[in-house]
């Protein structure tokens, strides 16, 4: 080998992904911002209940992934407890995400409730899902 030759040495590719592997990321583009828009569904969106959990519900124009926001008011507790309820409620719909069709905003509203273990909040999103979308 002379100094003249350049050695490239290359990774192995990754293996391509597959279509059936879905990303449980919970990105930017799957929150519901803005105060127009999360007023706009409270008062136009179909309401779905599970006690402690309400959602509005707006189908879109577009087949984007749905979106969420969460609101969650002080009677639920102390900053701690209402983050942790979030963080929950959050994690639910993270798991959850690809159940509910694409085309979807979708505003939780918790109501004042004990807490619960992340796994009863997605049960509760699911069923609501299943009753009535």
């Amino acid at each position: 080998m002379n100094a003249t030759e350049d050695v490239f040495v290359s990774r192995p590719s990754p293996p391509p992904a597959s279509g059936s592997a879905k990303s449980l990321r919970f990105l930017k583009s799957h929150r519901l911002s803005g105060k127009k828009l999360i007023d706009m569904v409270y008062k136009t969106g179909q309401r779905r209940r599970n006690k402690p959990l309400m959602a509005c519900i707006v189908r879109r124009g577009d087949s984007g992934s749905a979106r969420v926001a969460i609101s969650i008011a002080k009677k639920c507790g102390s900053a701690v407890e209402r983050n942790t309820i979030r963080r929950r409620v959050r994690e639910a719909w993270r798991l959850a995400q690809h159940e509910f069709p694409p085309g979807l905003d979708v505003l939780v509203v918790v109501q004042p409730h004990g807490r619960m273990a992340m796994l009863e909040y997605q049960q509760r999103l699911l069923a609501m899902l299943r009753n009535g979308l």
